[in-house]
């Protein structure tokens, strides 16, 4: 998989039909936009020491080839045109050393109940190219209205790797514990070691009430 098909994946919220947002390794402050059919991600990278300058640093990555490299800017996010600082490639290989794995990640702001994300990958400073980069995880926050005015939650992760999912329920007084953000103690837990293909809302959610039914 390359990551113009990983962006490509799901445009929109299969819940409720938003724009998805993108993000790349953490929720953090980052700007990010596309350049010659690469794609930019700059993060603040604040010095450690007193009386250091503050700079940024950008991840360029190509968006058929997954190559990629680092460039870096000036608090203001003036680019370095020519070779960069010394101190500036050892300040990035001790931030990259601390990070060590990353991922891609897609998620809805709206509804808050969809995301999916890639493996979590290292970059490779030797052949400056992601290794393997594949779909990693899907979440789907579900609900189903039950007679006495409650709802069903299902909480289904579709985990790529393993090839298997996992589904996590409970009945709760309102749909909004369906939220990926969301957790509580009374939530049941089964898993399926195949993958629950998601379809619809109403669709999956009723197979996955079959499947609990006999749980």
């Amino acid at each position: 998989m390359n990551l113009t098909e990983f962006v490509e994946y799901r445009e929109q919220c299969p819940i409720c039909d938003s724009k998805l947002h993108f993000i790349f390794h953490s929720k953090k402050w980052q700007s990010m936009r596309y350049e010659d059919d690469r794609l930019l991600v700059i993060f603040r990278m604040d010095s450690i020491k007193k009386h250091q300058q503050d700079y940024k640093v950008g991840y360029s990555f190509g968006m058929k080839d997954n190559s990629w490299y680092v460039e870096f800017f000036s608090k203001d996010q003036k680019r370095f045109e020519e070779e960069s600082p010394e101190h500036l490639r050892n300040r990035f290989k001790e931030l990259d050393k601390n990070l060590k794995y990353y991922r891609f990640y897609k998620y809805c702001t709206s509804c808050c109940r969809y995301n999916y994300s890639s493996n979590t990958f290292m970059l490779n400073q030797k052949t400056g190219h992601i290794d393997n980069l594949c779909l990693g995880n899907e979440y789907f926050g579900l609900s189903l209205p039950l007679e006495d005015g409650r709802y069903r939650i299902c909480k289904l992760n579709n985990d790529y790797i393993l090839n298997m999912s996992s589904i996590s329920f409970s009945k709760e007084k309102s749909n909004v514990w369906a939220r990926a953000d969301s957790s509580t103690n009374e939530m049941s837990f089964i898993q399926i070691p195949s993958l629950i293909k998601f379809t619809t809302h109403d669709e999956t959610i009723a197979r996955i009430n079959k499947l609990m039914v006999f749980s």
